[in-house]
């Protein structure tokens, strides 16, 4: 399967993501946890932005296209962000009173959907992006927990 330049159903997974904690914010759930240090919360917002952006452009990655190696991936990686994106949205449901252990899987969840789609879509960008944002958020949720 092949995406080209833009990859649509990334695009409808980004903008989940936004709903979701936007729908969040709306009842009060979404806390806004940052640490103590400028650079660990700068890497978390550039992984974020990053992560968001690369994961619908193929920015940075040669040939500007996306596309799997086999029906297999394809499979894995539609499954897999399906997944990950309704496990997102029930862990949001049980924020209010679920403890560390949602605040830890709500952080990471969204990384490990970034970090996934850039193995899975063997864009090195995407991956740097996704470590960077998983290192960082999962720090800030340990340093407020």
């Amino acid at each position: 399967m092949r995406f080209n330049w833009i990859n649509e159903v990334n695009a409808a997974a980004v903008l989940w993501l936004l709903l979701v904690n936007l729908l969040a914010a709306r009842k009060g759930l979404s806390d806004s946890f940052v640490s103590k240090h400028r650079l660990v919360n700068f890497l978390e917002q550039i992984g974020r932005y990053g992560c968001m952006a690369l994961m619908v452009l193929p920015a940075f990655k040669t040939g500007w296209a996306f596309g799997f190696g086999s029906l297999a991936e394809t499979l894995m990686w539609l499954s897999a962000t399906v997944l990950l994106l309704a496990l997102y949205s029930v862990l949001w449901t049980k924020k209010a009173g679920g403890g560390a252990a949602v605040l830890y899987g709500l952080a990471l969840v969204p990384a490990a959907l970034f970090l996934l789609n850039g193995v899975l879509l063997r864009h090195p960008a995407l991956i740097a992006a996704a470590l960077a944002f998983g290192c960082a958020h999962i720090g800030i949720v340990k340093e407020n927990v």
